[in-house]
């Protein structure tokens, strides 16, 4: 993301992140075996002229939908709330996920308390309109600072503890 929070253009590009982004994202996603994101970043992340999906094939993907005409294919699982992803991350046998947006569901988590861990990538550019990290939604939370981290020569990870 930007620094200053914005993850997506409005029309829903990332021309503007970095080229080491998606391969530094790619690397976490397989350490962490399982994704949870909406219908529109799946729909992004599936569209073959964006994306290269094929470093993340091996990794779970749980997109949080009201599409009922969805349906679970390749690794992918469709369900209606965050508290239902969640149960299926645990029913798929993982202790850790990885919110991988967007704004809207970033927020939704955290409205719900359901964040206990905050990964940043932040690239070194600034965009002036476009989708944010966190969309409106009512939540406040205090945060622990665990960690910087130079990933890459143009990508920072900041790495937080949601305090509850």
């Amino acid at each position: 993301m930007s620094i200053n929070g914005i993850i997506a253009r409005k029309n829903f590009t990332e021309d503007f992140l970095s080229e080491g982004n998606w391969e530094v994202f790619c690397k976490f996603a397989n350490q962490v075996g399982c994704l949870i994101f909406g219908r529109k970043t799946y729909e992004m992340l599936t569209n073959p002229k964006e994306y290269d999906i094929l470093p993340i094939k091996n990794v779970y993907k749980i997109i949080v939908s009201k599409n009922k005409s969805l349906r679970n294919k390749n690794k992918f699982f469709f369900v209606r709330s965050p508290k239902e992803a969640l149960r299926m991350a645990k029913k798929l046998g993982f202790k850790e996920v990885l919110l991988a947006g967007g704004g809207n569901i970033n927020s939704e988590f955290m409205r719900l308390g359901l964040v206990d861990e905050i990964f940043l990538n932040i690239n070194s550019v600034i965009v002036n309109n476009g989708i944010r990290v966190f969309g409106e939604s009512d939540f406040e939370h205090k945060l622990k600072l665990l960690e910087i981290k130079k990933l890459k020569e143009d990508i920072l990870r900041l790495h937080y503890k949601v305090l509850k």
